[in-house]
């Protein structure tokens, strides 16, 4: 059902997918559409014109516009096919079963539709949002800090990350579980699991977007090939032999679908509705929904390497890359969804990371034919943490105070991620399983143990 940020590559979409990257300079694409059109989710609005992702529910879809606004089309219970009056400043969508999240560019989600179980009630208090996804009546986002905030119908767990789960770059949701790809390309997936949806196959890795249909998940790897998992019923897991040079894919009710890098492609698993008669040559996004499957089609310069996401520590230099094909080319890159000034090379560079850098980052890559956009790299940047001198307690008791080395405040969901570790001889550590408090952005921790030891060393680790 939902999210794909590639780790690595173009832009991905699934059954309530996500999508991404709206500016004045992105490709101008027309959108088509097959599949079941009971309610007009596949009569695309002829329209239509400057879209540059789309994204699908059930029996819905919706396109974001290369100006940040959103359109949609099919059923419309609950107001799910229509995004709130004067909507602006879109830069990802995730379309669920029967409601839709929205990712703005000041980091804010926002959504509509069905509000069952709350899956609307978004935390007043969560913002730095990287990614969004829309489940069945669960929703989830990803702070740029790599962690993962869930609501709604917390069944089965399914809007509840496994702790301690950090370094998250993208996230998807089907009906009643969740799955999410990590910085390193490894996945981890929670919730229902009658079907297989959370068996993850051992040993995945280099997987760079994932996307979630209703029981289902496929995973693209950075060599271009898919791996598949969950319920096969329809052969929806069932992935093609000699399928490669995927570059984004989509994964529907039970059915899937992947764009390979030539422009075409390429669906399986049930196609009752022809869902998976997508053609053209020329197809730039996908989206799968229930019985339905979208497209947006596109004249620009195929992006053949776009840029990886990256976990740094504070003052590490960073270098994000793009390559496409194609003659007379330039480049715009895009920090939240917002050009960046002087930005114009195959190459972005920045000498030293800081928090305020964390969040996505795309390349527009243009010619005479147009222009197309990469799908987003999350930047997820870490901060050393410094203990400040000990404090000896009346009853020999060692209070430690630590905090971010470069001011940063600590805050009370990031709490979670750290501890400390003690040892003996600075060579054999074991952590040291005392609650920590939160005092004014700083952690603080007494550790009785102090009194008895002769000699104690400590350091603080970042889950």
């Amino acid at each position: 059902m939902r999210l794909n940020v590639p780790h690595r590559f173009l832009t991905v979409l699934a059954l309530g997918l996500l999508t991404f990257l709206p500016s004045d300079r992105a490709h101008a694409g027309t959108v088509t559409a097959v599949g079941s059109n009971l309610y007009g989710q596949a009569t695309a609005p002829t329209a239509s014109t400057n879209t540059t992702s789309v994204t699908a529910g059930r029996d819905f879809s919706l396109a974001l516009n290369a100006d940040g606004t959103v359109a949609g089309w099919g059923l419309n219970g609950e107001g799910r096919s229509t995004p709130p009056a004067n909507l602006t400043g879109v830069i990802a969508l995730s379309a669920g079963t029967y409601h839709t999240l929205a990712l703005q560019a000041d980091g804010t989600v926002l959504g509509w539709g069905f509000n069952g179980n709350d899956i609307l009630a978004v935390p007043p208090d969560l913002t730095n949002v990287l990614a969004i996804a829309a489940g069945g009546y669960h929703s989830l986002a990803v702070r740029r800090d790599g962690t993962v905030v869930g609501w709604g119908f917390r069944g089965n767990g399914r809007a509840t990350a496994p702790p301690p789960l950090t370094d998250v770059i993208a996230i998807d949701a089907g009906r009643d579980f969740s799955v999410a790809l990590k910085s390193d390309g490894t996945v981890v997936a929670w919730g229902l699991n009658d079907v297989g949806q959370t068996n993850v196959p051992a040993g995945l890795t280099q997987v760079i977007a994932l996307a979630a249909g209703e029981n289902h998940t496929l995973a693209l790897k950075q060599d271009g090939t898919v791996v598949a998992w969950g319920q096969n019923d329809n052969g929806q897991c069932t992935v093609p032999g000699g399928l490669i040079a995927v570059t984004a894919i989509a994964a529907g009710g039970q059915h899937s679908l992947a764009l390979r890098s030539d422009g075409t492609v390429v669906g399986w698993g049930a196609n009752t509705s022809g869902q998976l008669n997508l053609t053209g040559s020329d197809i730039r996004a996908i989206a799968a929904g229930g019985q339905h499957s979208l497209a947006v089609h596109g004249a620009g310069p195929v992006i053949t390497s776009a840029p990886l996401s990256q976990t740094v520590l504070a003052g590490a230099p960073i270098t994000f890359n793009v390559t496409a094909a194609g003659t007379a080319l330039t480049y715009q890159w895009l920090f939240n969804g917002q050009p960046l000034p002087g930005a114009t090379n195959a190459a972005l560079n920045m000498a030293a990371a800081t928090r305020a850098n964390a969040g996505l980052y795309a390349v527009q890559v243009g010619n005479a034919a147009g222009t197309s956009q990469s799908a987003p790299a999350a930047l997820i940047v870490r901060g050393l943490q410094q203990l400040s001198a000990p404090l000896t307690l009346a009853d020999g008791t060692l209070r430690l105070t630590f905090g971010d080395q470069a001011g940063d405040p600590i805050s009370a969901p990031n709490a979670l991620r750290y501890g400390l570790e003690i040892s003996a001889d600075l060579l054999t550590w074991t952590p040291l399983n005392l609650p920590l408090t939160l005092l004014n952005g700083r952690l603080q921790l007494d550790d009785p143990g102090a009194q008895n030891s002769p000699r104690r060393f400590y350091r603080v680790m970042e889950r």
